[in-house]
């Protein structure tokens, strides 16, 4: 998700500099986030976060409401969404109405993330049992991630070349 954070923001910088940005890129990232996470990765968390309450009820509360931040970081995606078809319909759009709501969508994602990894995974591996897992696993269908599996799907392909290319130039 980092990867695909930076990817778009990337094209926010250029937005702001008053260039135009890789609008597939853009339109990929909004998509991705749109699909994969609300329909198969965070079902998947807001199970484990059930099961986090039973085992240890802190830790679940240390972590707080993750069904309602999913939920909420859908939401900040929607209206990100709504303000980049507004741009593309050549509406009229004041330009820090869309920075706002992209840094807003940044600001938002990047902050979830930092708190599973801080708190939420780390609390779920120390109190889940081998058992729960599996319980888990059994009640989800697995799906490869369209874009950072095998093979990405056609709508993600731009996507994950510009992220692979930006990789390949700042190995140099």
């Amino acid at each position: 998700m980092a990867k695909l954070l930076n990817a778009f923001e990337r094209q926010l910088a250029a937005f702001d500099r008053g260039a135009t940005p890789d609008y597939d890129i853009v339109r990929g990232v909004i998509d991705y986030c749109l699909t994969y996470p609300d329909l198969y990765h965070h079902p998947k968390e807001d199970l484990v976060f059930a099961r986090l309450k039973l085992r240890d009820p802190a830790a679940a509360e240390a972590v707080g409401d993750l069904k309602a931040e999913h939920d909420a970081l859908g939401e900040t995606t929607r209206r990100l969404a709504a303000a980049v078809r507004q741009v593309l319909g050549e509406g009229e759009v004041p330009r820090d109405s869309v920075h706002e709501t992209a840094a807003k969508f940044l600001s938002f994602y990047r902050h979830h993330i930092e708190m599973e990894e801080e708190k939420f995974f780390p609390a779920a591996l120390d109190a889940l049992t081998l058992e729960d897992w599996r319980e888990i696993e059994g009640e989800l269908k697995e799906r490869d991630d369209p874009l950072f599996g095998q093979e990405p799907e056609e709508r993600f392909v731009a996507l994950r070349q510009n992220i692979l290319d930006w990789e390949q130039e700042n190995r140099r």
